[in-house]
């Protein structure tokens, strides 16, 4: 049963909806990811893992849509720059692996 904010009486109530949300995020990360291996699939060159112009417009996206939900756009952004920068790494590895063999 999910709870808002304001219906949680205390915190085990709270914490109870707060691992609701954190099954949901890893579920959606794991989601995301496969689609990040897949684009390390398409691509033939570790560099073009690295696109400044793709970051900077999600970024902004991330940005713009964390501010419309009440949420600090500033602890978006670098939530979503670590995973860039992980998923940047990620590709490269892949992309590296795959042509050496």
């Amino acid at each position: 049963m999910k709870n808002t904010p304001k219906d949680c009486k205390n915190k085990q109530d709270v914490r109870v909806e707060i691992d609701r949300i954190d099954d949901a995020l890893i579920a959606l990360f794991a989601e995301r990811h496969n689609y990040v291996k897949r684009m390390a699939e398409l691509k033939t060159d570790p560099h073009q893992a690295f696109d400044p112009e793709r970051i900077e417009a999600v970024i902004a996206k991330v940005r713009k849509r964390a501010l419309s939900l009440g949420l600090d756009d500033d602890q978006a952004e670098m939530i979503w720059r670590k995973l860039i920068d992980w998923n940047v790494n990620f590709e490269k590895g892949i992309i590296a692996a795959r042509s050496k063999t």
